[in-house]
Formats: C-alpha cells, sequence, structure tokens
C-alpha cells in the first residue's frame, strides 16, 4: 500500500534528500556498525515536522555550521520511511515486516507525524496483518494502552478482548495491567465473560498488586526461589511454608534438582527450609553425585558436609566419601603441596585442623582393607594412634572388643538403585550446564516457562576453541553450510556467558546480510548474572551478517564476533536489529573460551 499526503505542497523534495545540497543538520540513528548519518535541511523538516521544528530550537551550530542530531532508539530501516515520508510526501509499507511497521508507528508517534500515525493504524488492523496482532496481542495491547493515542489499534484489541477474553485474563502480562487498563476492559458492553469469572479476575489482579493472597502458579521456579528466601529475611513464617510446599511437589521437584547445588546451600545456610532440606536430602542420599561432583562442593560449608556424611542412606562406599572429604579439606588450604610426598607434619597438622570435625562421621571399620591401605594409610598422621591401632585390629581379629566407636553400615542399595548415568552438567561443555541448554532449548520453541528435564533438543559440540582455534575463521571453516548453530562464548574478565542462536546455514560469505525471524542472542545465568537475558530479532533483514574474508560473524549489531576471540577486542556487543542489549558493557571484549553447537531434535 503506496499513499500521498502532501497534495497540498507544490514539491516533492527526494531528490533533494537523495542529494543534499546546502544541508545543515545531521542525524545519526541506530547504533554501530548499523548506524547511519542522514544528511538534511532544518527548513523541510521544520516546515513539516513540529517535533523537529523544537528540537532544532533547541540544538545548537556546531563548527561547522551545521546541527547534529543522534537517536539511537530508530532503527535505519524505519528511519529511511519516515524521512522519506517527509520529504516527500509519500510513504510504502508493502515489503516491511509488520514488527518493523509496528516500530515506525512508536517513532512517528515519538516525532508527532500524526497522519502517518493515522496511516500505519489502519494498515495494521486490516485482514492480512490481523493475524500479527493477534499473535503478539498482550505486548500491542499494553504498547498502546500506555501510548493512548493509538485509537484504532485500541478499539481492535477491544473487539479482540471483548470476544476472547481469555487472550489478555489468562495472559502472563495481565496482573502487570494498568488499573485505567482492567477499568477500560471490564467495562466493555460485549465483553463475552461471565459477570462471576470478571469479579474473579478483578481479585485475582487486586491480590497481586495489594497482598494478602498469593498466587504462585504463573510465576517462574526461579523468582518463587527468591521469594522464598525474601519472605524468610521477612519472618513471614506462614508463607514461607506454603512456598516450600508448593516447591516440593512433583510439578516442582525436577526444577529444584536442576539447581541443586545451589538450592541445597542456601537453604542449608538459612536453617529455616526444613521441607526443601529433607527433599535435598533424600535426594543426596540416592543420588549423591548431584552434590559430590557440583562445582559448588568444595565452597559447601562445614556443617553441610557432615550433615550430608551422617546419613545413614547415602548411597555411596565408604572410601569414595573419604576421598570426598580429603578434597574437601584440601580445597580449604589452597597453600598445602599437590604431592603428598611433599607434605610435611605441619601440613598434615594443617589438614587434620580443618577437618577435625568430619573426621569422626567416616565409617573406617566398614572399609576393607585393600581399601584401608590405599585410602587412609597414606594419611597416617591424621589419626589419632588409638583408632588407628583399632582399625589394625579390627581386620586381624573381627571379634576383639575395641574401644573407638564402630558406627553402623550404610544401607547401600546395591541392585535396586538406578544409577544417575550423567551428573549435571551433562552437555558436552567447557561453558554452559545443562540447565543453561534447556533454558536455551524453551527459547527456540519460544516456550514462557523453561524446560526444567527431558530437553527435546540434542546439542552437538562442533567447535571449542580451546581445541579448534579461537579465531572466528575457526567457525567460518568448520561451520560452513550447517544450519540450527547456537554460539556461546566466556568474556575474560567478568565470567559473562553471552551468545546467539542462528537458525540459517552459516556461509562463507564476503560482507553480507541474511534474512531471519528466530535467531535471538542470550547472556546466560551466572554467578555475575542473576537471571538470563534473551533478545529476539526484531529488524529481520539485519539478523546475521557473514564476512569470512573479515572473519565477522555478527547478530545485527547485538553480539558481533571478530577476529582473535583471545587477544582481540575486536568484538563487542550493541542493540540494532534485537530487542534489547545483552551487555551493560558495550565496550570491546576478548574471550576465554568459545563454543558452537548443532542443535537438532531428539529421535
Amino acid at each position: 500500500m503506496t499513499t500521498k499526503f502532501y497534495d497540498r505542497l507544490s514539491n516533492d523534495l527526494t531528490q533533494l534528500l537523495e542529494n543534499p545540497v546546502d544541508y545543515n543538520i545531521t542525524i545519526e540513528v541506530d547504533e554501530a556498525p548499523v548506524n547511519k548519518i542522514f544528511e538534511v535541511h532544518s527548513y523541510i523538516l521544520q516546515s513539516r515536522c513540529a517535533y523537529f521544528k523544537k528540537k532544532f530550537n533547541e540544538t545548537p551550530f556546531n563548527e561547522n555550521n551545521v546541527k547534529v542530531l543522534k537517536m539511537s532508539n530508530i532503527s535505519v530501516k524505519v528511519f529511511n520511511v519516515i524521512i522519506k515520508y517527509i520529504y516527500g510526501g509519500t510513504v510504502s509499507l508493502e515489503k516491511l515486516e509488520n514488527s518493523i511497521i509496528f516500530d515506525l508507528l512508536t517513532s512517528s508517534h515519538e516525532l508527532e507525524l500524526d497522519e502517518l500515525v493515522e496511516y500505519i493504524q489502519t494498515h495494521l488492523v486490516t485482514a492480512n496483518n490481523a493475524s500479527w496482532l493477534k499473535l503478539n496481542f498482550a505486548q500491542i495491547y499494553q504498547t498502546c494502552y500506555q501510548t493512548k493515542n493509538f485509537d484504532k489499534i485500541q478499539n481492535f484489541c477491544n473487539n479482540i478482548i471483548a470476544k476472547h477474553p481469555n487472550t489478555i485474563f489468562e495472559s502472563e502480562k495481565f496482573i502487570s495491567l494498568p488499573e485505567d487498563a482492567l477499568i477500560s476492559i471490564i467495562k466493555l458492553d460485549d465483553l463475552q465473560l461471565d459477570e462471576d469469572k470478571i469479579w474473579d479476575y478483578v481479585i485475582q489482579w487486586g491480590r497481586y498488586i495489594y497482598g494478602g493472597t498469593v498466587s504462585l502458579e504463573k510465576l517462574e521456579n526461579s523468582i518463587i526461589f527468591d521469594l522464598l528466601t525474601s519472605s524468610h529475611e521477612l519472618e513471614l513464617d506462614e508463607l514461607v511454608e506454603y512456598i516450600q510446599t508448593h516447591l516440593v511437589t512433583a510439578n516442582n521437584a525436577s526444577w529444584l534438582k536442576l539447581n541443586f547445588a545451589q538450592i541445597y546451600q542456601t537453604c542449608y545456610q538459612t536453617k529455616n527450609f526444613d521441607k526443601i532440606q529433607n527433599f535435598c536430602n533424600n535426594i543426596i542420599a540416592k543420588h549423591p553425585n548431584t552434590i559430590f561432583e557440583s562445582e559448588k562442593f568444595i565452597s559447601l560449608p562445614e556443617d553441610a558436609l557432615i550433615s550430608i556424611i551422617k546419613l545413614d542412606d547415602l548411597q555411596l562406599d565408604e572410601d569414595k566419601i573419604w576421598d570426598y572429604v580429603i578434597q574437601w579439606g584440601r580445597s580449604k588450604n589452597p597453600t598445602l603441596p599437590v604431592n603428598l610426598d611433599e607434605w610435611t607434619s605441619d601440613n598434615f597438622i594443617t589438614l587434620k585442623t580443618t577437618l577435625k570435625n568430619c573426621l569422626p562421621h567416616v565409617r573406617y571399620f566398614n572399609m576393607s582393607s585393600e581399601r584401608v591401605l590405599e585410602k587412609l594409610y597414606p594419611y597416617l598422621q591424621l589419626f589419632e594412634p588409638k583408632l588407628w591401632l583399632d582399625i589394625n585390629a579390627k581386620f586381624l581379629d573381627p571379634e576383639k572388643q575395641i574401644s573407638s566407636t564402630i558406627l553402623q553400615p550404610r544401607k547401600i542399595l546395591r541392585a535396586a538403585l538406578p544409577t544417575r548415568i550423567t551428573p549435571i552438567p551433562s552437555i558436552s561443555s567447557n561453558i554452559i550446564t545443562n540447565e543453561h541448554a534447556l533454558e536455551l532449548s524453551s527459547w527456540i520453541d519460544r516456550k514462557e516457562t523453561a524446560y526444567t528435564e527431558n530437553n527435546p533438543y540434542e546439542f552437538k559440540l562442533l567447535v571449542r576453541g580451546s581445541r579448534d582455534g579461537l579465531h572466528t575463521k575457526t567457525i567460518f571453516n568448520i561451520c560452513d553450510k550447517i544450519s540450527n548453530t547456537i554460539i556461546i562464548a566466556k568474556v575474560e574478565g567478568t565470567g559473562e556467558i553471552i551468545g546467539g542462536y542462528n537458525p540459517l546455514e552459516i556461509r562463507n560469505d564476503r560482507d553480507k546480510w541474511h534474512s531471519s525471524q528466530d535467531s535471538f542472542v542470550f547472556s546466560l545465568k551466572a554467578e555475575n548474572l542473576k537471571n538470563s537475558i534473551i533478545s529476539r530479532v526484531k529488524d529481520f533483514d539485519s539478523a546475521i551478517y557473514y564476512d569470512a574474508t573479515d572473519s565477522w560473524f555478527q547478530f545485527g549489531n547485538a553480539i558481533n564476533f571478530r577476529g582473535n576471540l583471545k587477544t582481540g577486542t575486536g568484538s563487542f556487543c550493541g542493540t540494532a536489529a534485537y530487542e534489547k542489549s545483552i551487555r551493560s558493557n558495550s565496550n570491546g571484549f576478548s574471550v576465554v573460551e568459545f563454543e558452537v553447537f548443532k542443535v537438532s531434535p531428539k529421535k
């Protein structure tokens, strides 16, 4: 659809835009490297746009007698349409994605181009585009209501709500609706909802906003766990009990298992989460590797470790428990020599002091003589002479009476208990965990709630920087013509885990953009980031860029990998073409590791 607005004006000045003689304004839009500088004329923009008339009056000339404006919040594609509209009075929306058109609508509103706002609204509510509005309904409704000036789209949304009230009432954005938006909905005369049901929704909204009752059904488990810790700090004991009960139910237990080490540590430090702590102890007893093989094991508090090794049904051989206790103790004393042959008496005293409260709970008399010789004898100096004598006496004469306490054997279920084949993390990665892989898979499938188990995708490692080379050209060489890939990098110095999903084939192209509607970039939850960030592509035609010659691989301007990722700092993050920034720091970065995975549905 193409239309002309400025019939009342005598001149179409588009040619002057294409060949800007005597320009006195430069407008820089978008962000590097996608950004573009437009050379324009103040007398044209001021006469045809009230926004620019006010803006130019506030902006001084520079030494070259040119006014400079920066509008990084508007994309190049959107501003191209706007500036041609202002100069020529004509606009064409036919070849633009609806997401770009909606961005054009919001930008036109900000620039006070009222006629263009009306025209774009009319375009979006036609039958050809209505399906897109419905698909993105909750977000669009909220944006339009906050703007207060998109009457046609708002009327369209009200008609949808009236006929299909669950579109908004069952949306995750319902409880965040402004009060006046909720009032406008329940005032609709043709709202297809029983009055008692409307009342239920109003009460649900009010309870969430003003308190008194808590509904956890639509909240992410990570948010619920944060709510648990906050409720404990505020001494809301009834709420603490309720949330614990909710988390240990069958529907949520898989999430607890997936985030086990962190949750166990938090619960044990808090001392008041008895239901979750009992749940964790049952998991540890059946699957000890869940905690012992976790990266957080060595940071366990002493009393937490003692509570574990005291479990009667801990499914672990005693010599293996001894190994873990020694590992934990040595981690607390990093200056101890790696080679045990180099230890002095003082070194053994240091370790004995560290483990003095743990050692009495190891069940030495349940080890075989071979394991005592192999495992315990090298650490002979940790034992009191009487205990060591009693251990050996029992092997020589099992019936001999001794004074040392003999703890009961653990209840090991050898045959019946299924073994945990792969401890968390199970994915073949030096950077991400199984939890990360589940989250990435849920984003690929556009799930509102992350998968917690049974990942529907297989992550096949194609490239590992430390193995194959830490240069971007490695991606082009190894992954040429491979589609559905995820590239992941760990940023040097910060520990950030960033990357992007590319559904397209990777190509050894020279300076070429590729279109995608499904690509996204992300920053994954790590020690430095509490929650993961996803940013989906919004400018489809600028989704992916390949330049194999200059070793440049980028997702719009949201994340850019260039050259040697280990030694160079040419890689950086921005926002152009994608919804939002995934890093607070826009400076160049280098990486300590990067990996590329082929993502395929499991058979």
